[in-house]
């Protein structure tokens, strides 16, 4: 072990260190929790820290939450199946089985857009899932603007926004209250059709942050947001209170995430994630934007922790 090696291992707090910490991501390799080393590289994304900066980095490694295709489907299919909840209101009145499968053979899926909407956004991704986990026709998988356009000119059928995760909720909000022409010249959005129409809306991301959950539930009356998973304040890194650092290192995280981020060449507007979330969450098909960019960053000389996304 040379000094810098050694020094890395002083600085650690009592019972976690380097060799602890890559012990147990090797463990989720084998239980297959984490993919090869081909997609995140553990090893090689703590080589980008001194030694004095090892006791933050192991503990943001250890804090790092990632959702292998596997779990992501199993959290899709809980949260989709979570509307029963809200479309079997009262049990005891009716027969359940009947009335989810009712539901089922007449609801729509369709995904959200944000200000931009792009050919890669996640929602194609969870609507491909809806055909080939739930079994949803391709007829009743439709973009917003065909969702809009049927609703609009009187069909009625429910509706379900499928998604990966809910960070600021800006995204979902932006989805909702977009006006889009319809027939005749009007036009409308989900918003207006929520409140003129019997129309019942759902949302079922699989991840949500709570602040995301609060910004929707106050701006988006007449849609239930049912997510698999709501992540509390606690999961950020920023956060006063985040269970990422123990007490020994919580007055020192925020200034050691900014001088590793600037060090990486992150700029000073973007290393906390979009809209300042600070999460270390990542999926096998992506890296949310309200995630850390210190774990995906690749230029320079630095070493990401998720080689593909």
């Amino acid at each position: 072990m040379n000094r810098s090696e050694q020094q890395a291992t002083d600085a650690v707090s009592p019972g976690i260190n380097r060799e602890y910490v890559l012990d147990r991501c090797e463990y989720f390799v084998d239980v297959q929790v984490w993919p090869l080393h081909q997609v995140l590289d553990p090893a090689g994304w703590l080589e980008n820290f001194r030694p004095e900066e090892m006791d933050y980095a192991l503990h943001l490694l250890c804090g790092f939450i990632y959702f292998r295709h596997p779990m992501v489907d199993q959290l899709f299919l809980a949260a989709f199946q979570g509307l029963s909840s809200k479309v079997i209101e009262d049990p005891l009145a009716t027969d359940p089985r009947k009335a989810w499968n009712s539901f089922l053979d007449t609801v729509v899926v369709t995904r959200v857009t944000g200000e931009q909407p792009h050919d890669t956004d996640s929602g194609f991704h969870f609507m491909r899932k809806a055909r080939q986990l739930l079994g949803i026709p391709e007829s009743r998988i439709l973009s917003p603007q065909h969702v809009i356009d049927r609703l609009a000119s009187g069909s009625s059928f429910s509706v379900v926004f499928v998604d990966d995760f809910v960070g600021s909720g800006d995204q979902f909000t932006t989805t909702w209250e977009r006006m889009t022409p319809v027939n005749n010249g009007r036009h409308t959005s989900f918003a207006e059709l929520a409140s003129t129409t019997c129309t019942a809306f759902y949302y079922c991301p699989i991840v949500c942050t709570q602040a995301g959950l609060t910004v929707i539930t106050r701006a988006c009356p007449g849609l239930s947001l049912l997510p698999a998973h709501i992540l509390p304040p606690a999961y950020s890194t920023l956060d006063e209170n985040s269970i990422l650092w123990p007490v020994n290192l919580k007055a020192g995280a925020t200034a050691f995430l900014q001088e590793a981020s600037a060090r990486a060449g992150i700029s000073a507007g973007s290393w906390k994630g979009y809209n300042d979330l600070g999460l270390a969450i990542g999926f096998e098909h992506s890296i949310p934007d309200a995630t850390l960019p210190l774990f995906s960053w690749k230029q320079g000389n630095w070493k990401p922790l998720i080689r593909q996304s």
